[in-house]
């Protein structure tokens, strides 16, 4: 990406504090969820000028993402294009209609996802001169990258997958968000650089060949899920979380600009350690409460959703909040009574839905249908996540990554154990 030729000043490094994982767009959590809509973003960069009916293609195949609006463009060299879906959760109005184009017309974006930190980052780049006609936060996305380039990125606080053409230098930029949370594919071909929110739309363009890849099959087997980057298909491969794929020319080059750091720890004082944690997930809370649009819960009788609600709660957003949860038959599983006091407790309105096996099994074609790459978990996200929907809601904080960012598996006690025999295996003969 090519700086901005007149760059605002230099912006410090974003703070490194904990993410809550948050299920925005409805759970996109790892399946896309069609009846539970979120943004969706394609194109191709191309050293030929492109069909028409390749980027149309790229459009019909997104259209289910975004339910507020869509849009297409075409660079006048005709060499690449962007399309996208839109599910409006900030600035409501046409101003946050995507593609984007910056001021100067130079620069083009889509984007999926939300920028947390965006007001903090609008009132800086205003500072250093910018100005803004739109209240949403993918003017601020798109300026921030004019301005500053990949150097930029590491000033974001949030969940996206972007693409940005500059139709000056002739060159494309994707990007990804550091824990990977928003989803996008992209592939090679005869065609020029293909990339979208979902490997079938890929698929649906009929410039990626569908075949298997042997090797991601065998994982998948093995674990369940595909290891990233690799895909189910051959040569259709996930942009790294943290990374940017610069293409010119016809070529691309993978970049690292964000990756997680741990630094030595500095607390001894167990008290600290629990006053530092709170802080960093009362912060993290108050952040992912950034939005146009109402924010609710998926309310479990589990540790991770009930801090979640107690954490609303004292950010003040919990009183009329919606909360969601699912009720079984089945006593021993059944944590919706749990669930249902701790939204009393709070003052959520709380919203149940009854699944027996009857309509389990009358949801599965549904639930398979809507999956981009097969899951062997998923189906309770995705119900709820339907459920929400019904109600209304575009926008569902959920505990998924508690257990993994707090150990809250008995299994993970044996990691230590696990690393420390294959350090020692790495060093027999």
């Amino acid at each position: 990406m090519v700086r901005a030729r007149r760059a605002a000043r230099r912006l410090p490094a974003a703070p490194r504090t904990r993410r809550i994982c948050r299920a925005r767009r409805v759970a996109d959590v790892g399946t896309a969820v069609r009846g539970a809509r979120m943004c969706g973003i394609g194109g191709v960069f191309s050293t030929d000028e492109l069909p028409d009916v390749l980027l149309a293609r790229m459009q019909d195949g997104l259209r289910h993402r975004g339910p507020d609006g869509e849009g297409r463009w075409r660079d006048p060299c005709g060499t690449a294009g962007l399309v996208h879906a839109r599910l409006a959760i900030i600035d409501l109005t046409d101003g946050g209609a995507q593609p984007m184009r910056s001021a100067d017309g130079r620069y083009v974006l889509v984007f999926n996802g939300e920028i947390y930190n965006y007001r903090a980052l609008r009132a800086e780049l205003e500072a250093g001169g910018a100005r803004f006609s739109t209240e949403s936060d993918t003017e601020v996305l798109l300026t921030l990258a004019a301005a500053h380039g990949i150097e930029g990125l590491r000033r974001l606080r949030g969940m996206f997958a972007l693409a940005l053409w500059d139709t000056h230098a002739r060159r494309g930029l994707l990007a990804r968000d550091g824990f990977g949370i928003k989803p996008l594919y992209y592939a090679n071909t005869a065609s020029g650089l293909l990339f979208a929110s979902e490997l079938r739309t890929l698929l649906a363009t009929g410039a990626v060949d569908f075949r298997l890849d042997p090797v991601a099959l065998g994982d998948f087997f093995a674990t369940g899920s595909v290891p990233e980057p690799a895909s189910l298909v051959e040569g259709v491969a996930v942009l790294p979380p943290g990374h940017t794929l610069s293409w010119e020319g016809g070529r691309a080059t993978l970049e690292r600009f964000w990756s997680v750091h741990f630094p030595p720890p500095t607390v001894s004082a167990r008290s600290e350690a629990i006053c530092l944690t709170r802080a960093a997930l009362e912060d993290s809370i108050t952040a992912h409460f950034v939005s146009d649009v109402p924010v609710g819960l998926f309310l479990s009788g589990g540790i991770d959703s009930t801090a979640l609600l107690s954490l609303a709660a004292r950010a003040g957003h919990a009183s009329g909040m919606d909360t969601f949860s699912i009720a079984v038959d089945q006593a021993s599983h059944d944590e919706a009574g749990v669930a249902a006091a701790s939204a009393r407790r709070f003052g959520s309105r709380h919203h149940v839905l009854r699944l027996d096996g009857g309509s389990a099994a009358d949801s599965l074609d549904s639930f398979l249908d809507s999956m981009d790459v097969p899951s062997v978990d998923g189906f309770n996200t995705w119900t709820v996540s339907r459920f929400a929907r019904s109600q209304g809601m575009k926008v569902v904080l959920s505990g998924l990554g508690g257990d993994e960012m707090f150990g809250g598996y008995p299994s993970f006690r044996n990691v230590p154990r696990l690393r420390a025999l294959v350090s020692a295996a790495r060093r027999l003969p």
